[in-house]
C-alpha cells in the first residue's frame, strides 16, 4: 500500500530558475507611459466614481494592518512625499491599479469606508508624530487636516491603452517593488480582467463542480491566498492552448501569453473545462490524494505537489480521447506503479521536474518523455 503521510510543505518550490534567460524580446517603442499629475482628493474622487478600479481578484486583504495604514495617512497629514502610482488604462478608459494597491486600498478604507472586512472606516492608531489624532476617523478630522490630505500631490505613471500585454507584464514586473510585491499571477490577474479571469476563477471555485474537483485532486494543498490556485490553473491553460514545443523562457511570460489566448467563445471555454474535468477525474482515479506528487517508491512518504507534474499530467490527460482514457482506467493500478518506476528510472524526466524547471530543455524533456511513456503504456494494452 502506498504511504500517504505528507511532508511539511504543501507545494514543492521550483528551484534553479533564477538564471533563466528570456529569449523573446519586445520592441521598446511599444512602451507607452504617460505622466499624469493629480492630488489625493482627485484620486479618491475617481475611486469613488469607479473611474479608478481595484480589481476584485487583485485585492489582498490584511497585507497592511491598521497601524501601517494609519502611518500612511499620517504621512499625508504631514505633507510628506509618497511614491508614485502606476495605473493601466483599460479599453473602457478606466484606470486599473498596478502599483500602489495597498495605498489605494488604505485611502478607500479611511476616506470611503469600503474595502475592509469590517465595512467600517479606518480609525487612526499608533501615529508616530500626530498622536492626538489616534482614534479619529476621516469624518472626525478637522477640515484643515482634510484639506491638507486632499491637496497632497502625487505622480501617476499611466500605462497607455494599446500597450501589448507582454510589454505590460514586463513593466508590471519591473516596477513591482512595493512593500508587498505582487506575485506573477496577481500581475496577470490585473492584466486580464473580464471573461479570462472569470473563466480561470470558475475552474478553481469551490462553488463549481470542476472547482471542487480541483481542490479534491490537489487534496486542498493549493490555497487561494496570493492566488496560488489561479497560478496552477493558468499554467494548465497555457500548456493546453500552446504546444509545449513552442515554449520559450521564461515560464511567467509563457503563461501570460497563454492566458491572453483564452477564447472569447463560451462553447470553446466550456470544452476546455470539460476536458480539464476529465483530466482531474482520471488523475484522481489513478493516484487519489497522491496526485501530482513525486514518488520513486511505493514506500516513500507523500511529497508536496509538484507544479511541473501538474503541468504535464493535467494537459496530457485533458487531450486523451475516450478510448485511451478508459484503457488507462482499466489498468490504473499498473499505470500508477509504472509511473513510479518511470520517475525512478528516467533521469531526463526526473531532472526536468526537479531543478531549472522553467528552462526550455526542462519543459521540452518532461513533456516529451511523459508522452513517450504514456504511448508505450497504451501500446502494450
Amino acid at each position: 500500500m502506498i504511504e500517504t503521510k505528507i511532508e511539511e510543505s504543501e507545494i514543492e518550490p521550483e528551484l534553479g530558475n533564477d538564471d533563466v534567460k528570456i529569449e523573446v524580446p519586445f520592441n521598446p517603442e511599444d512602451i507607452n507611459i504617460k505622466i499624469v499629475p493629480r492630488n489625493i482628493g482627485q484620486l479618491v474622487e475617481l475611486l469613488e466614481d469607479n473611474q479608478i478600479l481595484i480589481p476584485k481578484y487583485q485585492r489582498l486583504p490584511n497585507l497592511w494592518n491598521d497601524t501601517k495604514k494609519s502611518r500612511f495617512i499620517e504621512s499625508l497629514m504631514l505633507d510628506l512625499p509618497i511614491p508614485l502610482f502606476y495605473f493601466d488604462e483599460g479599453d473602457d478608459k478606466k484606470w486599473y491599479v498596478v502599483d500602489g494597491l495597498q495605498r489605494m486600498s488604505t485611502l478607500e478604507h479611511f476616506m470611503l469606508g469600503v474595502g475592509s472586512v469590517s465595512k467600517n472606516k479606518l480609525k487612526l492608531q499608533d501615529l508616530e508624530f500626530l498622536a492626538e489624532y489616534n482614534g479619529k476617523t476621516w469624518d472626525e478630522l478637522h477640515k484643515d487636516i482634510k484639506r491638507r490630505i486632499n491637496s497632497n500631490q502625487v505622480t501617476i505613471n499611466l500605462i497607455g491603452k494599446g500597450t501589448p500585454d507582454e510589454v505590460k507584464y514586463t513593466i508590471f514586473s519591473r516596477i513591482n517593488q512595493g512593500d508587498v510585491p505582487l506575485k506573477p499571477q496577481e500581475i496577470r490577474t490585473a492584466l486580464f480582467q473580464g471573461y479570462r479571469v472569470d473563466f480561470l476563477e470558475n475552474l478553481i471555485s469551490e462553488e463549481t463542480e470542476i472547482g471542487k474537483l480541483f481542490h479534491k485532486v490537489t487534496d486542498g494543498s493549493v490555497k487561494s491566498k496570493r492566488q496560488e490556485d489561479l497560478d496552477f490553473i493558468s499554467r494548465f491553460v497555457a500548456f493546453y492552448l500552446q504546444d509545449y514545443s513552442t515554449y520559450e523562457p521564461d515560464m511567467d511570460r509563457f503563461i501570460t501569453v497563454g492566458t491572453k489566448l483564452i477564447p472569447n467563445d463560451t462553447d470553446l471555454r466550456k470544452l476546455i473545462g470539460e476536458n480539464l474535468k476529465k483530466s482531474f477525474n482520471l488523475t484522481w482515479n489513478i493516484f487519489n490524494n497522491d496526485s501530482y506528487r513525486k514518488r520513486t517508491s511505493i514506500y516513500d512518504t507523500r511529497k508536496p505537489i509538484n507544479k511541473p507534474i501538474f503541468e504535464v499530467l493535467s494537459t496530457v490527460f485533458a487531450r486523451l480521447d475516450d478510448v485511451k482514457n478508459n484503457k488507462i482506467l482499466q489498468n490504473k493500478e499498473e499505470f500508477r506503479i509504472k509511473f513510479i518506476d518511470f520517475q525512478n528510472s528516467n533521469k531526463k524526466f526526473w531532472n526536468a521536474i526537479t531543478t531549472g524547471t522553467a528552462t526550455k530543455d526542462s519543459v521540452i524533456n518532461r513533456n516529451k518523455e511523459f508522452r513517450e511513456f504514456l504511448n508505450n503504456f497504451l501500446n502494450d494494452k
